[in-house]
């Protein structure tokens, strides 16, 4: 049996839910797995080299906590997409899952391939999950049609609905041993380093920011500025006690996971941000609309939320994807 796994690699996220279940997939009796990457803004490696590395389309970011519509429009291909669309050897799968990658999505809409959806925003789009409280209809469409599927597995921060999984949290942060210090860990690609470093000036703990371009660490004052890191990542996130990020999914769940103090500023003009903010904020979360917004020493003189002890369904999920590779319905 012959399965894609197609991941989006315009961010960690995607890709850090990809480590953890294409081994799993992988390791499955008779499968044979070949992995897509679409997207340039991910810097966390894949288990196994992709079979295919697209273009896609890749949100791009201004240096002040918002998307760049401008950059967004002229930095993408979109006539490579379309060719890679029609030209991409979709059909030769006999199930194709899907992270909201677009190209595989659109190929298999267009010739009839076997496509199963995994992912967060097949959550974000069900009809009861938290909204922000301004509806935006043009980010709901986006959501829809950015890479489109009939059949969807959906994860959220709170099981809004029957069939709605909670939070894929990856073994390399569940079995994480927590040495937590009075530390922020701080990851928010949609701001410049000049802002972190102005923003933090006088911060009274230790923080530790994650950027994505950068050659060598930098040291100012309280704040360390490192680049991108699985390992370094993962050593900061254990050690600290409080994590301060933009309102994606994986790293704020598993922040909530493992009891940090949480806070979440949404990238301007990403719909789905504002969507996953407002579940968060239901779990305990703090969000701010801009860095200058967030009052520092309030969030860090607040408790710590409650401990979300979401189960581990990894065997439970590639279960169901099996059975859909083998002709089931979900």
């Amino acid at each position: 049996m012959k399965i894609l796994y197609a991941v989006q690699g315009t961010g960690n996220g995607h890709v850090a839910r990809a480590r953890h279940l294409i081994p799993l997939i992988a390791a499955q009796p008779g499968v044979e797995l070949e992995v897509w990457i679409s997207g340039t803004e991910s810097q966390v490696n894949l288990p196994i080299k992709a079979t295919q590395t697209l273009k896609g389309i890749s949100l791009k970011y201004n240096r002040h906590g918002g998307l760049s519509y401008l950059k967004t429009l002229w930095q993408n291909r979109w006539g490579q997409f379309v060719a890679d669309v029609f030209k991409a050897p979709i059909k030769q799968y006999d199930l194709v899952v899907c992270d909201f990658e677009p190209v595989s999505a659109w190929a298999a809409k267009l010739r009839g391939a076997r496509l199963l959806e995994v992912s967060h925003q097949a959550g974000v789009r069900h009809p009861k999950a938290p909204r922000p409280k301004q509806h935006n209809p043009i980010g709901e469409f986006i959501l829809k049609h950015f890479a489109p599927s009939e059949q969807a597995i959906g994860f959220h921060a709170k099981s809004f609905a029957e069939g709605m999984y909670p939070p894929l949290i990856r073994k390399e942060i569940r079995d994480l041993p927590q040495n937590a210090q009075n530390q922020i860990l701080v990851y928010l690609p949609a701001y410049g380093i000049e802002e972190l470093i102005a923003f933090f000036a006088d911060c009274p703990v230790s923080v530790r920011a994650f950027v994505a371009k950068i050659d060598h660490a930098r040291q100012e004052g309280s704040l360390r500025i490192e680049a991108v890191d699985s390992e370094q990542f993962l050593q900061a996130f254990a050690e600290s006690d409080s994590v301060l990020c933009s309102a994606g999914f994986e790293l704020p769940t598993e922040a909530l996971f493992h009891k940090k103090r949480l806070a979440v500023i949404p990238i301007k003009g990403q719909y789905e941000q504002l969507c996953n903010a407002a579940a968060l904020v239901q779990m305990g979360a703090w969000q701010a609309s801009s860095l200058q917004k967030l009052n520092l020493a309030r969030w860090l003189h607040s408790p710590p939320p409650q401990v979300a002890p979401w189960p581990d369904f990894s065997e439970e999920l590639v279960e169901q994807i099996m059975k859909v590779a083998r002709g089931g319905a979900l």
